[in-house]
């Protein structure tokens, strides 16, 4: 029997980081969609759930321009459809229309060839809590302190850090529009019970550099989901900030 009503919560940063000179990353909650921003403090969003809500990051592929096109639309995407969404089913329909979307934006600007972008998020209606992610933009459950990590990388194996620092890679196997001759396919699934829960959803300008003992350090002492977020970006940021930031908490009361 699904859970009519409620509302989550979702707090939200995305930032170009301390290197790259644009944000081609983007963020989605419900209705609302950030791009090619540079927030240097967190927004919080509480939304019912008479409607479905969606919320995820985008982290966009192929350069400057290519790339943050890519993301933008798919969050344009996922705030238009999204409540629409009754279940995994409609996730991986959208997932893939964005997917042939984008290959034939690229395809009808040949400057745009190869362009693509993660996507990693939750859909949150009455019947359930659903994951969804492609490429290596990270899902992860926030348990009491813990991150357990629900989405699926799609990128090779790693070898372990020696100096226990995380090691990242820019290689990834697909992507919503730049898996080039390969077909997409989404990773989707339900996250346990329909009733309340907290999600973690980053880009991997966060996963890369910040250690996962490390981000569950900084949640369990913020005071706030405001100040835990803002934290992680810092976090990042001292770690180089080689990469675009892009950090949702999400909490479904």
């Amino acid at each position: 029997m699904g859970v009519v009503g409620g509302e989550v919560a979702v707090t939200a940063l995305t930032h170009r980081g301390a290197v790259r000179p644009a944000n081609e990353d983007a963020v989605v909650v419900g209705a609302l969609t950030v791009a090619s921003a540079n927030m240097t403090l967190p927004v919080r969003c509480v939304l019912p759930l008479g409607e479905p809500v969606i919320a995820a990051v985008a982290d966009g592929l192929g350069g400057h321009a290519a790339g943050e096109i890519a993301s933008e639309h798919a969050v344009h995407r996922m705030a238009e459809m999204g409540p629409r969404l009754a279940g995994p089913d409609d996730l991986d329909i959208l997932l893939k229309n964005i997917d042939e979307e984008i290959q034939e934006h690229a395809t009808q600007h040949t400057e745009f060839s190869g362009m693509g972008t993660t996507v990693a998020g939750i859909l949150l209606n009455a019947d359930g809590n659903f994951w969804f992610n492609v490429g290596d933009s990270r899902t992860y459950r926030l348990e009491g302190t813990r991150l357990r990590q629900i989405s699926q990388d799609d990128s090779p194996p790693l070898p372990p850090s020696e100096d226990g620092k995380p090691v990242s890679t820019n290689f990834i196997t697909q992507s919503l529009g730049g898996s080039g001759a390969s077909a997409m396919t989404p990773h989707v699934g339900r996250d346990g019970d329909a009733g309340p829960g907290a999600w973690l959803m980053c880009s991997d300008g966060l996963s890369d550099l910040v250690a996962h003992d490390e981000m569950e350090r900084i949640i369990a002492e913020a005071g706030s989901d405001e100040a835990a977020v803002h934290s992680l970006w810092q976090a990042a940021m001292e770690a180089s900030g080689r990469d675009n930031i892009s950090i949702l908490l999400a909490r479904r009361l």
